[in-house]
């Protein structure tokens, strides 16, 4: 257990002690904790809700199998080649995860390095994007990161197709995280005209060829036979339903300082929609929830800086700081599937 809260008590420290530092030193730091991020997801051993069915039963690839490419047909084409690759020539699930954990927190970081307090926005990933997530949905976690990377994209301005281009490349992994598709178009219009027959073409290949057939999966499994039901996934989402009042609430001064209201619009909507559907079908929201729950970490670092008062800025940032750690240590102590993730292992420590 001590890991995790070291996980989160690294940000913690250097967002609320003053450290100056120049910008190569906050790099260095940021770089520094990124690495243990990747060895510590990486590398990790038997830990996970799904550590069984990815270490003994993941797609049923064993070394000395050719690579099945009719596979894309079944999804995950993305993480089928990675794993095929590890298991024939590496080590085996180790290596899959090690390199899904690259892709991840260099998504992740990116992402957080465009927040105007980024230790803030990493420690609001801690306890369900880092440690539930990419310790436990490897595939998503992926998918997760690849997003990441596409929205910091459009943070900064760059063209919408290399965002589109992640977006894709991340349902190679996961397809779900193709939902987040189709509510950027609908409150980013103008972007229909820009997008080239070509791209169109090539999405609805993928969409038509995964999406279909795996929703049809996803639906049967999880509301028709109602056997997965996510305990804490009414919860989970709430903080992102809280998160997406405080955004309503902040809005008009989102739009004067930022240039990407709009996509935080989007998001929020959706957060709002999901809390709603969470109550019903706790198990899909909870993991459609995960695409959107970037929108926490704009939120909690921008909020901060449209706050003219220090002394209230202060408050909003500690009580970002205790919500986290009253998120972490409820899902360590009583979180009805915290024990598959303790005691943390890893293969550099055992």
């Amino acid at each position: 257990m001590i890991v995790y809260w070291l996980m989160f008590i690294f940000p913690a420290l250097f967002l609320l002690v003053p450290i100056k530092a120049d910008r190569n030193l906050q790099n260095f730091l940021f770089f520094f904790v990124g690495v243990a991020l990747v060895f510590l997801i990486g590398l990790r051993h038997e830990v996970g809700g799904d550590w069984v069915r990815y270490m003994y039963s993941a797609y049923g690839i064993t070394k000395g199998d050719d690579f099945d490419f009719y596979g894309f047909y079944s999804g995950d084409i993305g993480y089928r080649f990675i794993h095929w690759v590890s298991v024939n020539y590496f080590n085996g699930i180790y290596t899959t995860n090690f390199i899904s954990a690259i892709v991840f927190v260099t998504g992740l970081l990116r992402f957080c390095k465009a927040m105007p307090i980024p230790w803030l926005a990493l420690l609001t990933s801690i306890p369900f994007i880092v440690i539930v997530v990419s310790m436990g949905y490897t595939r998503q976690s992926v998918a997760l990161g690849a997003l990441m990377h596409g929205l910091v994209v459009i943070i900064n301005g760059g063209k919408e197709t290399r965002f589109y281009l992640y977006t894709v490349i991340g349902s190679l992994f996961h397809f779900t995280v193709l939902i987040v598709l189709p509510f950027f178009f609908i409150f980013n219009l103008k972007s229909l005209k820009r997008i080239s027959v070509f791209f169109a073409t090539v999405l609805l290949a993928i969409i038509s060829a995964t999406v279909f057939e795996q929703t049809m999966h996803m639906v049967y499994q999880y509301i028709t036979m109602k056997v997965h039901h996510s305990d804490g996934g009414v919860i989970r989402v709430l903080v992102s339903f809280i998160t997406a009042i405080i955004f309503f609430i902040y809005r008009e001064k989102f739009k004067s300082a930022f240039n990407d209201e709009r996509l935080w619009f989007s998001f929020s909507v959706v957060v709002v929609l999901l809390f709603i559907f969470s109550f019903f079908y706790s198990t899909v929201a909870d993991r459609v929830a995960i695409y959107f729950m970037p929108l926490q970490l704009v939120v909690f670092s921008r909020v901060p800086m449209l706050i003219s008062s220090d002394y209230y800025r202060t408050v909003f940032i500690l009580g970002v700081v205790f919500l986290n750690f009253i998120m972490l240590f409820g899902w360590l102590n009583f979180g009805n599937h915290s024990s598959q993730w303790l005691p943390y292992q890893n293969i550099l420590l055992n």
